[in-house]
């Protein structure tokens, strides 16, 4: 897909905007909410859930800075533009889940041995307000998950959360109808679990990004094969494919052409495939000749 070099400014980008900050306030009323309930109930696994909700209107508050910072235009310190800002902010979102999600490891494991009393009526009326409330974030988020890996992430997140208040809630019953306080501390291990084990799923888009990896959905051998099957294209080296944001795929590349090869417009030849067939509307291409030699050191087009 191309993209425009100069802004990131995506349709009806305010009233997501807008969308963005109703999530963060009902989730941030929510956290107040459970995390009193939890400490006046007795409950860690109602405070779980709640330091859990705090975490993703905090990834929600990353994500809509992010979406501002990342529309800004290229400048002289940005020439690429500002688009990985939403990358950073989804690196600091689940680096922040996973203490959270050790932190309540050591809370419920530290309840194991003598769990206190729980208030189960509490619990649950707060987990039913949570899992409304989640449901609801969700609902907003939807759209705009599709087109930013940050709001994707706090999308994921709130159907996880969703899930949790559903424990929570049946851990309420438990306690209620057999006074099973162990279920507690259980609940909220595997509320940690599934929180550690959501971000591992999610982590590995974020690090390829800013580790310059190559997109999953191009193989280098692919577009090396491409364009030295081009006429006049002698060598294909120094291929470097990478994502400069979230959905916009870069190349650089050294071609070595056949003497008396024009090289204009073979250039051109190549950049129009790559976009067509790849998706690569950035791609940076050296031309080089055996004869002339090459900007590689190493001296990889002199060799045969």
């Amino acid at each position: 897909m191309a993209h425009d070099h100069h802004g990131h400014h995506h349709p009806h980008a305010d009233h997501g905007d807008r969308q963005v900050a109703f999530a963060v306030a009902i989730n941030v009323l929510l956290t107040v909410a459970q995390v009193i309930g939890g400490y006046l109930a007795g409950s860690v696994a109602l405070i779980a859930d709640g330091v859990h909700n705090f975490s993703d209107a905090a990834a929600l508050v990353l994500a809509f800075g992010a979406r501002r910072i990342a529309r800004r235009a290229p400048d002289a310190a940005m020439s690429f533009g500002y688009g990985r800002a939403e990358v950073v902010a989804a690196l600091v979102n689940y680096v922040a889940l996973i203490l959270v999600a050790l932190w309540l490891l050591a809370e419920a494991l530290g309840r194991m041995a003598n769990p206190p009393e729980v208030e189960g009526w509490v619990v649950i009326w707060l987990a039913g307000l949570a899992l409304v409330i989640d449901l609801g974030t969700a609902a907003l988020t939807f759209r705009l998950s599709r087109e930013s890996l940050n709001i994707r992430a706090a999308f994921l997140h709130n159907l996880a959360d969703a899930g949790a208040s559903v424990a929570v809630i049946v851990g309420g019953v438990v306690i209620l109808l057999w006074d099973w306080r162990l279920v507690d501390p259980i609940l909220t291990i595997g509320i940690s679990a599934f929180i550690l084990w959501h971000v591992v799923a999610d982590l590995g888009p974020v690090l390829r990004i800013l580790m310059l990896g190559a997109p999953r959905h191009l193989a280098e051998a692919e577009v090396a094969a491409r364009l030295g099957g081009l006429a006049g294209v002698e060598e294909v080296h120094h291929l470097h494919l990478f994502e400069i944001e979230e959905g916009r795929a870069a190349l650089e590349v050294h071609l070595v052409l056949a003497e008396g090869a024009d090289f204009a417009p073979l250039i051109a030849q190549a950049k129009a495939m790559l976009a067509a067939e790849f998706g690569l509307a950035h791609a940076v291409i050296e031309p080089e000749t055996r004869a002339g030699g090459c900007a590689d050191p190493e001296g990889a087009c002199l060799r045969r």
